[in-house]
């Protein structure tokens, strides 16, 4: 916290010196008292301005809300103080202050640092918040207060431009403190999920509610971690109970040191009586008066210790001073009398959260409550955990809420994200371990971040989550702290034997079994295994540990695993090696055992984790001193990363290889710069830039002819032809594609997995099958397949992926679907997002095509929104045609038309797939609309568009459409003269689907 005295240079000058000391004197008090009983550590205090920390050294989850509130009571202080500035004045004192959270290095201070010397851009940017601040305004940062803003009135949030940083912090102004209503509004605003699983718990709650509505009072508690959404399933249930009659009391316990006694009793009595800020309070005791009366008369006894607890006169009532322990046990008759006498008139429930937190006065308000016989109460509380106090106190019965499953937690993540990847939605759900609370902030970071961010600590910080999971921490004994800290280093997973050897606990010790008790670590999927229970939870525990110590730590597990790894690169180790070798400074082994890893992962068809090996390779070589040996391992990791990407590309690559192509330039090395232009230019294509890959592989082609490097010669021209295919330029492209065949079939080798004949075989087959030749499109197919085998692999997702488009085109759509599905099942395996994508559009636009549901339509739309953050265009014109014509068939014309201008866009970057297919679903369209205007101008449009891509398919079937046009404009003798050639293209190119509607379109005409 960072505050400052307004106008203190002007109040200097208007006030003698020991007056102005003076204040200054009563500003220092006031800044040591307030924050100290809302437990804050003044740092240091200069002239008129305060620093001061919350959470330490000890970290409280209500930290954000405690300095926050003792702000606003400093504030109100200051405002109060009105010191003399000359005879008969006095001055209007105001504060301007800031709060920000986050990680910070506390070091011993001197007379001139303060108390302590806090290191971190924290300080700093607490007082750029105090800065923004106008006279009398608190500016708290959104990361610092989190959820816990439903504390408070805010504004609604504002952008603070911060020097030095990309992005403006988000802040809330602070008004005061929110009443009852306030609170319960801003946390069913926080809670607008929709409601996903929990209906056994659901249902418990609904039998003890039949229970207590016949007249035989329930209790019951609902237990779960931080997050886990108990406030969420009683938001649920009282919703559901809306309707039913049924009264609902609601009250929540506080952890802060500013917490009141009976706390959720009075919260319960302020909204039932709708107080609100600000209202009269002899008002507002004849209303309560009023309220009870109606209520029950016999309640008028009960009617001055009710105010009293308010903190509300009774001018009727000569109640003295009693003793405390009087005037408590006086509230808790009251409060039994009333709860009492309302479940007389309806049923009600009684709902209390956070109950860990209650204070002593609360649960003999509870357990007065939890006497009433005979009356219709459900008595539900919330907590983490229920001290064995208080299960033997309320004898009330527990349901353990567990964290979501994996189906619900994806759900969760998808309804949060629409649109997301399944492979990110699985990231998430894992990182997050189920924790609602943790998808949500997951969810909520990934949205704000500019392009593909990795599943990680929330992208812009998210203090109040990190001071959540630290203050678990801290209560913990210092021995199991010192444990989790070890293990944290170690990682997510932690095997049993490392962390005996770097702890001396093994899996079986006291302290280990504790930590599994309390839902920090559980055993692993693997034996002798332990994991974290969250992703988060273990990277804010692996923060706290320091620099110095972290490394050390490293660095001895590092060697520890290499140990007792057994020889040779193939073993699981390498990844965990690269990792510790990393983050202990040593990267020379880092990029090494990376690159290990990389290969390891790419052997195995698992792309992302080679991608991710292979970039963490290259980032550890940059951290060593530069010299062309360097360089050149630089542009061979980008290669071998570049293997990784070709199948799952992402137009953030292009920066790697952009600068490879730079590296190899300034080596002067023609055989180093072709391949590294090779490589450049082959993931243009992947990212379905043609033009540019046509530039770079030219000039890599140059180079390779030069350098006699025959191999390469082979695979630029495969690409170049690749690249010519996908921009439907097909005769020079099936020159270059039947070259470089018929050398790869002529050098295969029988040992290795020939990836790059296969590949080529498919573009040509797909080449084949556009021009209506499926008959060789089919044998060329066979063939690729032969070459991969059952091996599972991404060139074999492709194959039959370009298969099932091909399919597609012929109207063979059971066979297309079928086809796609195991396209879609490989993809997924080898974890292809391209791959994987564009089989589920197949397979679902060859499902809308056999049954015509939405549901096999939105896989199409789904597929289409996957690639959309990798910002690559490759075939994606297919998509758009795909989509054009499904909701044309739906009469879903202006979604239709969208789509249908993406895919004419991408035909003006030579991806014409999808083109035709557009353009005649909207001619089709406007047709059944009337408009042959426009109809005759979408069917030219389909028609140039075929014949530029020289598709026999497309341009039988533009035909047959354009028969249908003319006969919905009853032109028949128009009609049969565009059925004529189509039917009988249809025939020629074994299209049995389309031949049969030309000819039930020929019976019409005739």
């Amino acid at each position: 916290m960072f505050s400052d005295l307004c106008d203190s240079t002007r109040l200097g000058a208007s006030m003698e010196a020991e007056w102005y000391a003076a204040m200054l004197a009563d500003l220092r008090h006031a800044c040591t008292e307030v924050l100290g009983r809302h437990g804050g550590t003044v740092v240091r205090i200069q002239g008129d301005g305060a620093l001061a920390i919350f959470g330490y050294p000890s970290t409280g989850e209500a930290d954000a809300r405690c300095a926050t509130q003792a702000v606003l009571e400093l504030h109100a202080v200051v405002r109060a103080m009105a010191p003399e500035v000359g005879t008969g004045t006095r001055a209007s004192l105001a504060l301007h202050s800031g709060i920000h959270s986050g990680l910070v290095l506390v070091d011993d201070g001197d007379l001139v640092r303060g108390r302590f010397e806090l290191l971190g851009t924290v300080p700093n940017l607490a007082a750029r918040l105090s800065d923004e601040a106008g006279r009398d305004e608190i500016l708290v940062s959104e990361e610092t207060l989190g959820p816990e803003f439903r504390y408070f009135e805010t504004s609604p949030l504002l952008y603070v431009p911060v020097k030095g940083r990309a992005e403006p912090l988000s802040a809330y102004r602070i008004l005061g403190r929110a009443g009852e209503t306030g609170r319960q509004l801003a946390r069913r605003r926080r809670g607008l999920l929709p409601f996903i699983g929990r209906g056994d718990v659901l249902e418990a709650l609904e039998q003890r509610l039949g229970q207590a509505r016949a007249g035989c009072p329930q209790s019951l508690a609902v237990l779960g971690a931080a997050g886990v959404g108990k406030t969420r399933l009683v938001e649920e249930f009282l919703a559901r109970q809306a309707a039913s009659a049924c009264r609902v009391l609601r009250g929540d316990c506080e952890s802060t040191a500013s917490a009141e006694p009976f706390q959720p009793f009075l919260q319960v009595l302020r909204a039932l009586f709708a107080l609100s800020h600000g209202q009269a309070p002899a008002q507002a005791a004849a209303e309560i008066g009023r309220r009870l009366d109606e209520i029950d008369p016999a309640l008028a006894e009960h009617r001055a210790v009710l105010l009293r607890a308010l903190s509300l006169p009774d001018p009727a009532a000569v109640f003295g001073a009693p003793p405390r322990r009087l005037v408590a046990d006086a509230l808790v008759a009251a409060l039994r009398a009333l709860v009492a006498a309302l479940a007389a008139r309806q049923p009600l429930v009684l709902a209390l959260d956070d109950w860990q937190w209650a204070d002593e006065a609360s649960r003999q308000a509870l357990t007065a409550v939890r006497s009433i016989a005979d009356r219709p109460i459900l008595v539900l509380l919330t907590a983490r955990e229920l001290a064995p106090s208080d299960r033997n106190l309320l004898g009330t019965e527990a349901l353990q809420l567990l964290p979501f499953s994996d189906a619900e937690a994806v759900q969760t993540v998808q309804h949060l994200l629409p649109g997301i990847d399944p492979f990110e939605a699985v990231n998430i759900q894992r990182y997050a371990g189920g924790n609602p609370l943790f998808i949500e902030e997951l969810c909520h970071s990934m949205a704000q971040a500019d392009g593909e961010h990795p599943v990680g600590r929330p992208h812009g910080g998210a203090a109040w989550l990190d001071i959540l999971i630290e203050s678990r921490l801290s209560r913990l004994p210092e021995a199991q702290i010192e444990l989790l800290r070890a293990a944290a280093v170690i990682g997510n997973v932690v095997p049993t034997w490392l962390l005996e050897l770097v702890t001396g606990c093994g899996g079986d010790h006291p302290l280990v079994r504790a930590l599994a008790e309390l839902d920090f670590i559980f055993p692993g999927e693997r034996a002798e295994t332990l994991r974290f229970k969250h992703g988060i939870t273990r990277d804010v525990i692996y923060d706290s540990v320091g620099m110095h110590e972290r490394r050390a730590m490293h660095l001895r597990i590092a060697q520890a695993i290499q140990q007792h790894r057994p020889p040779g690169d193939s073993d699981e180790s390498l990844e965990v090696l690269a990792y510790h070798y990393g983050a202990a400074g040593q990267t020379d082994l880092a990029a090494r055992f990376a690159e290990l890893a990389g290969d390891k992962a790419l052997a195995a068809s698992s792309l992302d984790r080679a991608r991710l090996q292979y970039r963490a390779a290259l980032v550890a070589l940059d951290q060593m001193p530069p010299s062309r040996e360097r360089r050149l391992y630089w542009i061979r990791l980008s290669q071998r990363l570049a293997l990784a990407c070709v199948f799952d590309a992402s137009r953030q690559d292009l920066v790697l290889f952009r600068r490879a192509v730079e590296l190899a330039d300034v080596l002067g090395d023609a055989e180093v710069q072709a391949k590294a232009l090779y490589w450049l230019a082959y993931l243009h294509y992947a990212l379905g830039e043609s033009h540019a890959c046509v530039i770079h592989g030219e000039r890599a082609l140059a180079l390779a002819r030069q350098v006699g490097d025959g191999p390469l010669e082979v695979q630029i021209c495969a690409t170049l032809g690749q690249a010519l295919a996908s921009s439907a330029d097909y005769e020079p492209a099936i020159r270059l594609l039947r070259e470089a065949s018929d050398i790869k079939r002529h050098h295969r080798s029988g040992n290795r997995l020939a990836v790059g004949l296969a590949y080529t075989l498919t573009c040509l087959a797909a080449v084949q099958g556009d021009r209506g030749d499926f008959a060789q499109a089919s044998a060329l197919f066979d063939e690729a397949l032969d070459v991969v085998r059952d091996t599972v692999h991404e060139v074999g997702a492709s194959i039959r992926g370009w298969r099932a488009a091909v399919l597609l085109w012929q109207g063979r759509w059971e066979e297309a679907r079928q086809t796609a599905a195991e396209a879609y099942r490989i993809g997924e395996q080898v974890r292809s997002l391209f791959s994987f994508s564009m089989s589920r559009a197949a397979g679902g636009y060859a499902q809308w095509m056999l049954d015509g549901s939405e549901s096999a339509l939105q896989g199409v739309v789904d597929a289409t929104a996957w690639l959309a953050p990798r910002e690559g265009g490759l075939f994606e014109s297919l998509n758009h045609g795909w989509l054009t014509d499904g909701l044309v068939g739906m009469d879903r014309v202006p979604q239709a038309r969208l789509h249908a201008a993406r895919a004419l866009q991408r035909g003006r970057q030579r991806d014409l797939l999808g083109g035709a297919m557009a353009a005649r679903a909207m001619a089709w369209a406007a047709a059944t609309k009337g408009d042959q205007a426009r109809a005759e101008r979408g069917l030219a449009q389909a028609l140039r568009v075929a014949h530029a891509r020289d598709s026999a398919h497309e341009l039988a079937v533009t035909q047959w459409t354009a028969a249908r046009v003319a006969w919905a404009f009853d032109a028949p003798a128009r009609a049969r003269q565009w059925l004529d050639p189509a039917e009988t293209a249809f025939e020629t190119m074994a299209m049995p689907w389309h031949l049969a509607q030309a000819r039930a379109l020929r019976t019409l005409i005739r």
